[in-house]
């Protein structure tokens, strides 16, 4: 018995032991992992409760922030806790930091735009800039494709074979509209495999599969479904599917902003197809509204005398109303915005749908006013925002880019 108990005690004084030399060995690490980050995004970086277990190749960390720079409203874009990272120590020397698996059990990131005198600022697009990702490489000659393990090559590569996420959010907020508006995407989860970055190397094919499902708004909650491949370990290239079923138009009422009336109840449906090789973007989104029901319009809405009662018709009357909506770009142009080129053509082909469904009863004006413009296009800014990940000096587009909607 005495023996046993002895035991028992030495290996809870080796454990603690243990414990005490992995969060050593992390609290060395800590300043230095800050300050390499710090100066890589240009933005202050926190890292607390690191452990490190040589034997075992693995580190934890409780909790990981990113702050955002002066002018930004919130303290931190970017916050992750729970953090497990599984690695592949044999190749280090190789120059190559393996990650045979990452584990986030949550995670919040927050997207942030404000005006100032210079034009549009997003926190994004800040570090995405001071890492110089918005500049134009020349391209890379052919070459063999890397040793798995990195042997012989000069440059450190980092790969990531796994992350998984248990629980993130993305907020997006937008404070460049005189009424703020703001976005959440909760309860994300799925996984991102296949990362790999050589800074003289560029796959000849897709790498990464991303896959994500998450709740967005919350009268009711939608869901929300996207993945496909991708490879943004060479830039801003995807092929992706994404799907919002159930939002509510209600909770989200700037989507028929300008018609008469406000909007009751009813749900909308987005289903998008985006291709973007290289930064030049191919689109196709097909839009579902459904069960729409307005309000009377008020004595102000009807001195306007905008000729909207084809569209309100259209979208009362009809239990579901479909449009198809095509969107093509070069999101690497900081002229180019994703979503205005996305209202855009979702003013048209919402246009069109009424004139066709409603052609010989109601004589429709060929554009859509200004105050039906504007208020589409708050559909747009919230789903392709992120993806363009910056803002134009005006927010504007080309006359070429308009060509292509």
């Amino acid at each position: 018995m005495k023996i046993s108990r002895l035991f028992f005690i030495l290996l809870l004084v080796f454990a603690i032991l243990w414990m005490l030399h992995a969060r050593l060995l992390g609290k060395a690490v800590e300043p230095v992992l800050e300050k390499l980050l710090t100066d890589a995004f240009d933005m202050p970086v926190h890292v607390e409760g690191m452990k490190i277990y040589p034997v075992f190749s693995r580190v934890t960390v409780q909790k990981i922030e990113f702050l955002n720079p002066p002018g930004f409203r919130r303290r931190d874009q970017f916050t992750a806790k729970g953090i497990t990272l599984e690695l592949d120590l044999r190749v280090l020397k190789n120059k190559f930091i393996r990650i045979r698996r990452a584990h986030f059990k949550e995670v919040v990131f927050a997207i942030e735009s404000y005006m100032t005198s210079q034009g549009s600022r997003t926190n994004v697009w800040h570090w995405y800039h001071h890492m110089g990702l918005d500049e134009e490489d020349a391209p890379l000659p052919p070459r063999a494709m890397p040793h798995p393990e990195n042997i012989g090559e000069d440059s450190w590569r980092v790969r990531i074979d796994r992350l998984d996420l248990e629980n993130g959010t993305i907020i997006f907020d937008d404070r460049r509209e005189p009424e703020e508006q703001r976005w959440i995407f909760e309860r994300i989860k799925g996984y991102w495999t296949g990362f790999d970055f050589l800074s003289d190397y560029v796959s000849p094919t897709f790498t990464e599969t991303i896959q994500v499902e998450a709740t967005f708004g919350s009268n009711p909650p939608a869901l929300f479904k996207g993945g496909g491949q991708c490879q943004f370990a060479d830039g801003d290239n995807f092929n992706v599917r994404t799907e919002i079923t159930g939002g509510s138009i209600a909770e989200y009422n700037f989507l028929a902003e300008g018609i008469f009336g406000e909007v009751e109840k009813g749900t909308f449906d987005l289903k998008s197809h985006l291709v973007c090789v290289e930064s030049d973007l191919k689109s196709e989104h097909q839009l579902t509204l459904r069960s729409m029901k307005l309000t009377a319009p008020t004595a102000t809405q009807k001195i306007l005398k905008y000729p909207m009662d084809a569209i309100r018709f259209l979208l009362e009357n009809e239990k579901t109303v479909e449009l198809n909506i095509k969107v093509d770009g070069y999101i690497g142009d900081p002229k180019f915005r994703l979503f205005s080129a996305f209202t855009q053509a979702l003013q048209k082909a919402l246009v069109y749908k009424a004139k066709a469904g409603l052609a010989g009863t109601v004589k429709l004006a060929a554009s859509a006013p200004v105050q039906v413009k504007s208020g589409l296009s708050r559909l747009g800014e919230i789903l392709t925002e992120p993806f363009a990940g910056h803002n134009g000096s005006n927010g504007t587009q080309t006359d070429e880019n308009e060509k292509n909607v």
